[in-house]
């Protein structure tokens, strides 16, 4: 691999020539903006990094490749699922090579933060199309970021709130043993044990388990919940295996929206059912934009739309529409506050931004059932304009413990 053979220091100390270079790019009439899109082709998360780069594409086919006068131009790299040298290699490839202009994409969190300092160091946007990786707009935030999925406890924090308020008391928190299983389960947790609720056991397991049944036998029998976060790969086999264990009907699921969107869910089907999740968007939501949104992109592709390519369109959104209003400046962190300000109307409803880069957006609860003669996620309740903070201050929210901290001790800990 290349990073073998360059010196590691040209990763992450450059010149200031260098960085002046990039941080005040413009882009001329004949010379295209150029997005690196990083993204997984490969691996346990293939599907959803497939989806987000058709939604990408088939936004940016939708206005022809073009912002106001500018012309864009994406070029994507496979980083697989979760190899963090492989993603800053794809990410070193496009800018030393390719000289792109933005950096976006990436699926998975400890990818993401790899590449979040990389660009960093380069002074270059980087867009991030799904890694809900915390403290990339929380702790770690910086003024090159602009988050277009979720922080990964913004959703977690209603759906806590919302087991509780239907009765639910003792939590079993089950999830991938990684920053994302942490955070987005952790979320979960403070919530539900923030209205009162106990977590009576942590459940974790590696990333691409085949085989959940031996975890699945160690749940508590007076567990009347398992919080969940699983995607792609693992949350079929999850989902299915948990109905084969016995414990659907006994133990209530309550999961990230990942666990039963609609790339999974068609093959999921009736072992499904039941379960409650959330999300920023919601294949049933009826307003212009999503209707347009899932009637072009079924043409296309022959297949209905995820999350996953509705946060890659509005990657696109983002992008042009903060390059029309940028005059085709690209100026770094001056970019990147361009596209913080920015509010749209998308597929998903309003999206617009903290002071951090994360999105401010409406949650919604779904239920699996039947609806006609498929399986969907009907929606049962809305939470508007969540922030990544929920009801805590940002001083407040980060002078807790971080949720990757906390693993192992929600049973004894306070919220």
């Amino acid at each position: 691999m290349k990073s073998r053979v360059r010196p590691a220091v040209a990763l992450f100390t450059f010149s200031l020539a260098i960085a002046l270079s990039f941080s005040c790019a413009k882009i001329s009439a004949a010379e295209p903006l150029k997005i690196g899109y990083c993204t997984s082709l490969s691996g346990v998360y293939k599907s959803l990094g497939t989806d987000m780069r058709d939604g990408l594409n088939l936004y940016m086919e939708e206005i022809g490749y073009k912002a106001g006068d500018h012309d864009m131009e994406v070029i994507v790299k496979n980083i697989q699922s979760n190899v963090v040298s492989l993603a800053l290699d794809k990410a070193w490839e496009l800018v030393e090579k390719d000289k792109i202009a933005i950096l976006a994409g990436v699926v998975d969190s400890g990818c993401a933060y790899r590449i979040a300092t990389f660009a960093t160091d380069r002074e270059i946007p980087f867009v991030i199309s799904n890694a809900g990786a915390d403290d990339l707009t929380q702790r770690g935030a910086n003024p090159f970021i602009v988050r277009i999925s979720f922080s990964s406890i913004s959703g977690s924090h209603c759906l806590g709130a919302w087991a509780y308020e239907q009765g639910f008391r003792k939590a079993v928190a089950l999830g991938p043993a990684n920053h994302a299983g942490y955070e987005q389960v952790g979320g979960m947790c403070r919530a539900f044990k923030k209205m009162g609720g106990q977590v009576v056991q942590e459940l974790w397991t590696p990333l691409g388990t085949q085989d959940f049944k031996p975890l699945l036998a160690q749940i508590k029998p007076d567990a009347d919940v398992a919080m969940v976060f699983f995607a792609g790969g693992d949350a079929r086999r999850f989902v299915q295996q948990y109905a084969e264990s016995g414990l659907k009907g006994k133990i209530a699921v309550v999961a990230k929206g990942f666990l039963v969107d609609e790339n999974v869910l068609s093959e999921q089907g009736k072992n499904a059912e039941g379960i409650v999740s959330e999300s920023h968007w919601s294949f049933l939501a009826d307003n212009p934009e999503n209707v347009k949104f899932k009637a072009a992109f079924t043409k296309k592709f022959g297949r209905p739309p995820t999350l996953y390519a509705e946060q890659g369109y509005v990657t696109g959104m983002v992008i042009a529409e903060a390059l029309k209003k940028a005059g085709g400046h690209i100026q770094g962190k001056d970019f990147t506050s361009i596209m913080r300000s920015i509010a749209l109307q998308a597929p998903r409803g309003t999206i617009r931004f903290d002071e951090y880069g994360a999105p401010i957006q409406n949650y919604d609860i779904r239920r699996v059932q039947l609806v006609g003669d498929r399986w969907q996620n009907a929606i049962i309740k809305s939470y508007p304009a969540v922030s990544q903070f929920w009801t805590w201050s940002p001083k407040e929210f980060m002078a807790m413990p971080r949720y990757s901290d906390m693993k192992g001790k929600w049973g004894t800990t306070k919220p």
